[in-house]
């Protein structure tokens, strides 16, 4: 029996969730979390077999929190379901431990069948996030490649319209120190201002 912890701060996902995976003989779902707190606590004292995880949890989000889980619990297997696309943030999550990536767009035997080969210690990426991890291994690359997973999620999320107040609010941290991230983003570009970002993005295909 596959024990699965659920961590998503959405009552509705969690209870759908809870019920797809309790409708499967071979998996049991074992506990949930609402955040990144809770979810240390729940698995400090859940034995757990696969990780469930939206990657926009409260308290400790994303990267940080992937990155958490694997030096504390290596045998977890950790499937993000998000809605957030693969992006250059993925290639840095994987790097950081995680097993599989599956957007909430999915259908639910995409994610029992994630589950599953993540239980059995597989990888569950798509073909474009493998050539990415791949291309991020072995170019020398790009100025955004270059950029730190804070910075490329600032970077992410400028491109999605977001103002500096907002990103800050997203990463909830102070505007002040997503103004600094920009900058170092900038700076890694080599452009002047805002406009100039999106001007790199356009020209390196990363927006369309």
């Amino acid at each position: 029996m596959t024990r699965i912890v659920i961590a998503d701060d959405h009552p509705i996902v969690r209870d759908g969730l809870r019920r797809l995976l309790s409708r499967q003989p071979d998996l049991a779902v074992a506990g949930e979390a609402v955040d990144g707190a809770d979810l240390v606590d729940v698995l400090g004292r859940t034995p757990c077999d696969v990780l469930v995880l939206d990657l926009s949890l409260p308290h400790i989000r994303g990267l940080e929190l992937v990155r958490l889980v694997r030096e504390r619990w290596p045998e977890v297997g950790i499937v993000a379901f998000t809605v957030q696309p693969e992006d250059r943030l993925a290639v840095h999550l994987v790097e950081a431990g995680l097993s599989g990536y599956v957007t909430k767009d999915v259908g639910a035997p995409q994610l029992l069948d994630a589950v599953r080969r993540v239980a059995r210690g597989e990888r569950v990426l798509s073909p474009q996030l493998h050539g990415r991890i791949a291309l991020a291994g072995t170019a020398a690359g790009a100025p955004h490649e270059s950029l730190s997973p804070r910075e490329s999620q600032v970077f992410r999320l400028l491109l999605q319209g977001m103002s500096v107040r907002a990103i800050a609010g997203e990463l909830e941290v102070q505007a002040s120190t997503a103004s600094n991230h920009l900058s170092r983003v900038r700076t890694k570009l080599g452009v002047e201002n805002n406009g100039e970002v999106l001007l790199y993005a356009l020209r390196a295909g990363l927006v369309e």
